[in-house]
């Protein structure tokens, strides 16, 4: 073996067809020479038809060695300051081979270069033997391993804190930490990204089958009108081991039925913790409509969601098994509010409020629309006529003309709108308010004010079909969801 630390200069060896003797191939063409108390050694080659995209390829292969020696493949990627680092360094052992220039890499230099041509074929081998003080070499090897432990820590040091957290009993905690870790695995293509993934995929769904909320049944699923439930208590717990914990510091949504603006049921959600029993507690808002509802209370892992929105598309079948085991983590509060109006014998009068529509205005086919859906819900009708002063509806007056089994009394006070035509159809507006009243203690009880129109071939029919329409799909329906 030649003695590397002999090279003063640069020598460059070129064969040639036609020439009369060629020069023994190099020593270190066939062996990489080993290190030595100064310097490491690495060899490129390549063939290519032409000289310079042999040197490319050869330098390409020099680095390959070099990236090979300091245990990063560069096929590797990681952040954008990572990669650009590293590009940049193979970039100066690029130019360091090409121009043969001395200092622009620290301890790294061409020690020779050996351009062979194939007489028959034409085409060029190039070899090209490069030296790295050994000292420079660590240096560098640090410096480039440095670059990449964050993207391997962005996998490690997340599931070291999931099992941590797992030991302790922080469930949910070690659930988080390991969706972090799914998210850098899954974000990189490090070594064994996918088996990685699906490890801490596998270690959070196992945590989250071992949760589940539980409520005590309730006393009383039956609630008055504008009634409340009582306070209810929601229990987060896990069984490890065939022993029940509770779970501590876990968010949970409670989603709960409301009356919107519009008169119709929607939904409004709250957000609590679980206390160092793994328990919360909630009272779900007074709701002055009648009909059966629902409690929703689920475990709140929005933030474990966001992590693995991340993830990319082949990893959907280890984000989606995981959703689902948190999806799962939920328990509903099942009750009904409930009326006693259908019991309560109840006085209906109805009246013209604008005297000038007298003779126009049906009240009949107003009454006979409103008690009919109420009958058939099994209300207790009476019929009766409105007070004659002015139509006023105090409560003195009400009791002297309500049936003497009367407890309430339902005033409707009618008027009419515009009538307008289209083609051969009349279209009729029509207006009404109700109050209904508690003869026993004067109080009311509802009141609104609503609006309906009709369509018919007369005027009379148009009126007729607007009644109808205000009386059924207005007040009755009303009084069947919010009467107390």
């Amino acid at each position: 073996m030649r003695n590397m630390r002999h090279f003063l200069l640069l020598t460059v060896a070129v064969v040639v067809s036609g020439c009369a003797s060629t020069p023994s191939i190099p020593e270190w063409i066939r062996k990489t020479p080993e290190p030595d108390s100064k310097y490491t050694y690495f060899v490129g080659s390549s063939s290519a038809r032409d000289s310079a995209t042999a040197l490319n390829d050869a330098t390409a292969s020099l680095i390959a060695g070099i990236m090979q020696y300091m245990g990063v493949s560069i096929s590797v990627t990681s952040d954008a300051e990572a990669r650009a680092s590293l590009d940049d360094y193979q970039a100066q052992i690029t130019q360091t081979v090409k121009t043969e220039a001395k200092g622009r890499l620290a301890g790294f230099e061409v020690a020779e270069k050996y351009i062979q041509k194939d007489p028959k074929t034409g085409q060029y081998t190039v070899h090209v033997l490069a030296r790295y003080e050994t000292k420079e070499l660590l240096k560098e090897k640090t410096r480039i391993e440095s670059l990449f432990v964050e993207k391997i820590d962005a996998v490690v040091v997340p599931e070291r804190k999931g099992d941590a957290a797992a030991s302790e009993g922080r469930l949910l905690d070690a659930i988080r930490s390991y969706a972090e870790a799914m998210t850098a695995a899954g974000g990189s293509d490090i070594e064994n990204a996918r088996i990685k993934l699906e490890r801490n995929a596998k270690k959070a769904s196992g945590l989250a089958a071992t949760l589940a909320l539980t409520v005590p049944p309730a006393p009383s699923a039956n609630i008055a009108v504008g009634g409340r439930l009582p306070s209810f208590l929601v229990r987060l717990v896990t069984n490890r081991g065939g022993t029940e914990q509770g779970v501590s510091g876990a968010p949970l949504v409670i989603t709960y039925p409301r009356r919107l603006s519009s008169g119709r049921v929607g939904t409004a959600t709250t957000q609590v913790f679980t206390d160092q029993s793994g328990s919360a507690t909630f009272e779900v808002p007074a709701i002055d409509m009648i009909g059966n509802y629902k409690v929703t209370i689920q475990l709140d892992f929005a933030s474990i969601g966001d992590l693995l929105a991340s993830l990319p598309s082949w990893a959907l079948p280890y984000s989606d098994a995981l959703e689902n085991d948190l999806s799962d983590i939920v328990t509903y509060l099942n009750y009904k509010v409930i009326s006693a109006a259908k019991n309560i014998p109840t006085a209906i009068a109805v009246y013209n409020r604008n005297p000038a529509n007298t003779g126009r205005l049906d009240l009949g086919v107003f009454a006979n629309s409103l008690k009919e859906p109420l009958i058939k819900e099994g209300f207790v009708i009476l019929d009766a006529k409105a007070p004659e002063v002015d139509g006023g509806s105090g409560i003195a007056q009400l009791r002297t003309v309500a049936p003497p089994q009367a407890q309430r009394f339902a005033l409707a006070a009618l008027d009419l709108g515009p009538i307008t035509k289209d083609g051969d159809y009349f279209i009729a507006s029509v207006s009404g308010s109700m109050s209904v009243f508690d003869l026993t203690n004067g109080n009311t009880v509802y009141s609104a004010s609503k609006s309906a129109q009709g369509m018919g071939l007369s005027e009379a029919e148009s009126i007729a079909n607007a009644l109808k329409v205000l009386a059924e799909q207005s007040f009755a329906k009303d009084l069947l969801s919010f009467l107390p």
